[in-house]
């Protein structure tokens, strides 16, 4: 069935162009960007943010913080897609927060932090001893320690 309605058309609403100006391209191009570039970390940077990030992660208080979340996470949820996603968007910010310092050193904060993740891991593709610490980085972020 097709259904069909009646729309009142209002005097009020000025559907025209007549007095609206379009942006040009000028204007376009010179408009500040809405989210700045992530620094571009070179390797060895990496490799710094990488070490000093897995030093913070061992330690046995933010070690013990992280498992408590995973078991108070499988306690709550059955369902393993529910339980992977709420270990995401839980076990994440909590190791954002813990290695703020090193990656705040090289220019990453909480809005930019998963692109400088993913130029750690980038760069750990071609480097044997920045690998292990990166699939362990991966794998607390799932939960598995």
């Amino acid at each position: 069935k097709l259904l069909c309605f009646a729309v009142p058309f209002h005097q009020g609403l000025d559907f025209s162009t007549r007095n609206k100006k379009l942006a040009s391209k000028k204007e376009v191009m010179e408009a500040p960007a809405a989210v700045p570039p992530a620094p571009q970390l070179t390797k060895e940077q990496a490799k710094e943010a990488l070490s000093e990030a897995i030093k913070i992660f061992e330690e046995p208080s933010n070690m013990e913080k992280l498992k408590e979340k995973v078991t108070e996470i499988n306690e709550k949820f059955e369902d393993p897609m529910a339980r992977q996603m709420n270990m995401m968007m839980q076990l994440l910010p909590m190791v954002q927060e813990m290695v703020k310092e090193p990656m705040s050193k090289f220019g990453f904060d909480q809005s930019n932090f998963m692109m400088g993740l993913a130029q750690v891991q980038m760069h750990a593709m071609t480097d044997e001893e920045m690998k292990p610490q990166v699939e362990k980085l991966q794998k607390a972020l799932k939960g598995e320690f």
